[in-house]
């Protein structure tokens, strides 16, 4: 890569939100350095502040991450090398070349003892997971530089075209026949990437004061329900969907039980809100359908960063 200035570099890049990313930045002719681990693995400290030095980025999206919930809990070293080390290094890279930075975060920093109270930016967070631990980790790092242009993006149940996505799970088992079987006992805001992806932009572009805040579609919903809405925008609404709890599910991260995320701050700063996640999955279906011949295989979870 020979030095540059681009508007934007973004980390992770061939995953589902790095793809709704670029997509968006090209419609708005911004200038992308796209990088994923072949370009920029997050695991080398080096290469990191090289890829920043010759981009030179007006802004960095850090979107690159391990985001296998369960996984993370088989192999805690990768999940805090990764969601916590390297994100401190493509801060400090960024601080040193002067460089914006939004860090994508989750909700899963948070415990879900809020019941019933959306959870505001400021709110104690108490991951559960090594998932959430390491994304804290992450957080504190970018929060620590107290830079006005670094901010936390927290964000929650993100579902977009290509690969693997809870909608596209849902369908394909209904359509094969196989049993529905989803939880009724975790809520949460589900968010499509696109709309993410232009929250994100809009970080990038208007700058308010730094710190964390919250993206996600508005509504929220239990996994059950978000279920049964993707099968009536599907046109499948027949089909049954057996409920069962999250402790009969029993798998090996621990979820918050809330993790509805207050939006009001990010909100206010971009004079809007994003679009209703039932909204959000009537666009997202044809869109997921076409991507399965077109799109790249799913970048999510495993060693994908």
């Amino acid at each position: 890569m020979s030095e540059m200035v681009c508007d934007l570099l973004v980390t992770g890049a061939n995953g589902q939100l790095g793809r709704a990313i670029r997509a968006l930045a090209a419609a708005r002719d911004l200038t992308v350095v796209a990088v994923d681990i072949a370009e920029m693995p997050l695991d080398d400290r080096e290469a990191i502040g090289r890829v920043l030095g010759e981009a030179r980025p007006k802004f960095v999206l850090h979107c690159g991450a391990i985001t296998d919930v369960d996984g993370c809990e088989h192999e805690p070293l990768a999940a805090y090398r990764i969601n916590g080390l390297a994100t401190a290094w493509v801060a400090e890279a960024a601080a040193r070349h002067d460089a914006g930075l939004a860090y994508v975060s989750t909700d899963f920093v948070f415990d879900g003892s809020l019941s019933g109270t959306p959870y505001p930016t400021d709110a104690a967070v108490r991951p559960l997971s090594v998932y959430g631990a390491s994304k804290r980790l992450g957080e504190e790092a970018v929060l620590a530089h107290g830079r006005d242009d670094f901010f936390v993006v927290r964000t929650s149940w993100v579902f977009g075209p290509g690969g693997r996505n809870f909608p596209r799970a849902i369908l394909d088992r209904a359509r094969q026949g196989q049993p529905l079987k989803v939880v009724t006992d975790q809520i949460g805001r589900p968010t499509m990437t696109h709309d993410l992806a232009e929250a994100l932009l809009d970080i990038a572009r208007l700058r308010p004061a730094g710190g964390i805040y919250h993206a996600a579609n508005e509504g929220q919903c239990s996994w059950h329900r978000f279920a049964i809405d993707t099968l009536q925008a599907a046109g499948m609404g027949e089909v049954e969907v057996g409920e069962q709890t999250a402790a009969e599910l029993n798998r090996p991260a621990a979820r918050p039980a809330w993790s509805v995320l207050d939006t009001d701050k990010l909100a206010a700063v971009r004079g809007k809100r994003l679009p209703h996640y039932r909204d959000a999955l009537e666009r997202h279906l044809p869109l997921d359908e076409a991507s399965r011949t077109t799109d790249p295989k799913d970048g999510v979870g495993g060693k994908r960063y």
